[in-house]
Parts: structure tokens; sequence; C-alpha cells
């Protein structure tokens, strides 16, 4: 299973490493029913449907209607361990 945050303090403006990440800042919203970090953060993009309605996600009372896909700058936890969602890959934080 990978947990989904959503990180509030991150923006556009500037690139991130493990240090900018403030793990007590993160907003936990879905936990996703699979085994790879690709295949999670594949799940939790809108395209014809809301990613929270698709049955390996099981969203956050808060995010249950909808909300934005996963994005740079968003965490993943994966087996205990934290992955900073990058452009085209993911650091392990």
């Amino acid at each position: 299973m990978v947990r989904v945050y959503f990180n509030p303090d991150y923006t556009l403006g500037s690139p991130w490493t493990d240090d900018d990440v403030k793990i007590e800042n993160l907003q936990h919203i879905a936990d996703v029913d699979v085994n790879d970090l690709r295949e999670a953060f594949e799940l939790c993009q809108n395209t014809d449907q809301p990613w929270t309605g698709r049955s390996e996600v099981t969203p956050d009372a808060a995010v249950a209607e909808g909300t934005r896909s996963v994005a740079p700058g968003d965490v993943l936890e994966f087996e205990g361990e934290w992955y900073l969602v990058g452009a085209a890959d993911f650091q392990r934080i």
C-alpha cells in the first residue's frame, strides 16, 4: 500500500530537496492499494474521472468527492520510506 500526502508548503517557484520537506505539515489524503510508486502516482491523476473514485484508492473524507491530481512536491510513503514526487522521478527523503 502507498500512502499519499499533499504538501501544502510546496510552490512551483523553486526546486525541492529532501531537506525542504516538513513531514509534520503533510496532509494525508489517500491510501492506494498498489506496491509501486509509479503506479500509485499514475492512479492519482484526474483523467475522465476523479482519481479518488478508483477502486484501488481509499480517499480521506476531505477529498472523497474529488481533488487535484498528485503533483511534484507531494509525498508518497511506501514500506516505511518517504518519497518526494519530482517531475520525472521520486526522491527518498
